[in-house]
């Protein structure tokens, strides 16, 4: 075999491989119309998509802005109450001025404890119980000092020196006491 006889012979063989494809209008109609709803089906997802990222950047935004009135504004219903007490801490200051006697002037600052406290109780402040006697406990008190008592037994509050208070379940400051102890432990 010479070569242009294995030219022709592999001419032959790639031209019977080689089928034209005619499509009827109709096909090309339904593949155009296929395609086209493919578009119309992906540019509705991108609409969407589009939606919910800008949806998602104004929840961002409105929960940052949120955050940030939060801790700027939060304490403004504690504060408000305290300006109560403020007021009448300045009243009780007018009347010394007029008072010969500390009797009134000592009551009405008690009077104004007592309703800062009751403040500090409405918004969840309670006191740590440190009373003389009570059982020592390292969580919620702090020992300052040790000494010796005949009344009470070793290791209990003896007396507290500066009061604790929680924040609802949270320590804010430990109660400063003394605790007592036994008469014959060495220091």
């Amino acid at each position: 075999m010479n070569t242009e006889e294995k030219d022709e012979s592999i001419e032959i063989e790639t031209s019977e491989d080689q089928t034209p494809i005619d499509l009827d209008d109709s096909q090309q109609e339904n593949e155009e119309s296929e395609v086209q709803e493919e578009e119309n089906e992906f540019e509705e997802l991108n609409k969407q998509y589009l939606r919910l990222a800008a949806d998602f950047e104004n929840y961002k935004r409105r929960m940052s802005k949120d955050r940030e009135d939060s801790i700027a504004y939060g304490n403004e219903e504690l504060i408000k109450e305290m300006l109560n007490i403020l007021d009448n801490l300045e009243r009780a200051l007018e009347h010394t001025e007029h008072q010969s006697d500390a009797k009134p002037v000592i009551d009405g600052v008690k009077l104004v404890q007592k309703q800062f406290l009751n403040t500090l109780e409405k918004f969840g402040v309670k006191t740590v119980d440190a009373s003389k006697g009570s059982e020592f406990d390292p969580m919620m008190h702090q020992a300052i000092d040790h000494a010796e008592s005949d009344e009470i037994a070793p290791g209990l509050v003896l007396m507290e020196m500066l009061p604790g208070y929680t924040l609802k379940d949270r320590l804010l400051r430990p109660a400063m006491v003394v605790v007592s102890k036994d008469k014959s432990k060495e220091n």
